[in-house]
């Protein structure tokens, strides 16, 4: 048989795995919910446990300690935040849209979530908790990486350097996590809505949709 007609060949998904699945699913939407409501350092695997109502074993058995649920539940939440990027990418007919609206809609449908929030709440813990930066680190990175690739594929940078649309998508992501933390010294949820227009507005005129002129 041909090489290729055996990796062409779809992966059957057995029922044990659809449900394992399922589970970690459940127990990593908790996490979501216990990080946007009390902060990582407040979570605990009991807490956990109870929100996503699983037994301890269920839980340990995919998760056994904490750091490694947090992790699991960190790339599931980037991963999900580029999948309208990569479905633009893939689709090879749809015309990626505009800067301003590809950043009021990571604000409005990704970062200004619950799953964004616990995503900060993820990325601020990793600054002091060695053990579950050690489990991210690699992860994180390599996401990097795949991020910059696919908006390089359908954007470009004003400046000259080659990468330019990488760094200027990383400079809106980090505005976008700092709009969150910047919610506390405001007072009218509108202002915040204000500047993530107007930082928008500002990109709109460098991050350029490739075959724009």
């Amino acid at each position: 048989m041909p090489q290729t007609a055996v990796e062409d060949r779809p992966v059957k998904v057995t029922k044990k795995q659809m449900k394992a699945e399922a589970m970690k699913r459940r127990i990593c939407s908790a996490v979501v919910a216990c990080l946007d409501e009390c902060g990582y350092a407040e979570i605990s695997i009991n807490r956990i446990q109870e929100r996503a109502s699983v037994s301890r074993g269920a839980l340990t058995h995919h998760f056994p300690t904490k750091q490694a649920l947090v992790a699991e539940t960190c790339m599931r939440l980037l991963h999900a935040a580029m999948r309208p990027v990569h479905a633009v990418r893939d689709d090879g007919e749809s015309r990626p849209v505009a800067a301003d609206d590809l950043l009021t809609g990571s604000w409005n449908d990704i970062v200004n979530t619950p799953e964004g929030r616990a995503f900060v709440e993820i990325l601020v813990a990793c600054r002091t908790d060695r053990d579950l930066y050690n489990v991210l680190c690699e992860d994180l990175l390599a996401w990097d990486a795949e991020s910059a690739a696919a908006v390089s594929e359908l954007y470009r940078g004003s400046g000259a350097d080659e990468d330019d649309a990488a760094l200027l998508w990383s400079i809106c992501r980090t505005f976008l996590r700092g709009l969150l933390m910047h919610e506390r010294f405001v007072s009218d949820p509108a202002y915040l809505n204000r500047m993530m227009d107007r930082f928008a507005d500002i990109m709109n005129a460098h991050l350029l949709v490739r075959d724009q002129v």
